[in-house]
């Protein structure tokens, strides 16, 4: 089986590979994922390559994946750019796992500003109770701190200001 590594090993694997440094959020993903040079069955039992990838993903470029999943949160948060880096990275990391694509409510919450709520709701998930209680258990998950890690960087907003009543919000 090919050697698999894991948050700073990783990133130095990809980047040697890339033959480039890796922007923040890049680093991000490559970080939660790990990387492996070839394919391997992840935890599920699910054939997977490189940095995570499965599916239609799987023995594509990282740059192409990368993208392919930053596009899906630039589609589903508005004003993404806008973001801070360390948020950017953690909704995109959250769309490279499909959490952001399976929770309409945190999107909706997000995008109106109620960062709270937003974060809350990202935790309200299956994925991350079940392995709640595994690491309470004893046996280790990491789906548990990676979510918490999207809900922390969230939480972390400043909430968006509501103009008040009867001042003006545009130019003259």
């Amino acid at each position: 089986m090919a050697r698999q590594y894991y948050g700073q090993d990783a990133i130095k694997m990809v980047q040697k590979e890339l033959g480039r440094p890796l922007t923040n959020p890049e680093k991000r993903v490559v970080e939660e994922e790990g990387y492996v040079a070839g394919d391997y069955r992840d935890h599920k039992g699910i054939l997977t390559s490189g940095v995570g990838q499965t599916g239609k993903y799987r023995g594509m470029s990282f740059d192409e994946t990368f993208k392919a999943h930053e596009d899906t949160a630039k589609k589903m948060i508005k004003d993404f750019d806008q973001l801070p880096e360390r948020v950017q990275g953690e909704l995109v990391q959250a769309a490279y796992r499909g959490d952001l694509q399976g929770s309409p409510k945190f999107r909706r919450l997000f995008n109106a500003g109620r960062y709270q709520e937003a974060a809350d709701e990202f935790l309200d998930n299956d994925d991350y109770k079940v392995s709640k209680k595994m690491n309470e258990s004893g046996k280790p998950n990491g789906v548990q701190g990676r979510m918490e890690r999207v809900a922390d960087a969230v939480r972390a907003m400043k909430p968006k200001k509501k103009a008040k009543p009867g001042m003006l919000t545009g130019g003259r």
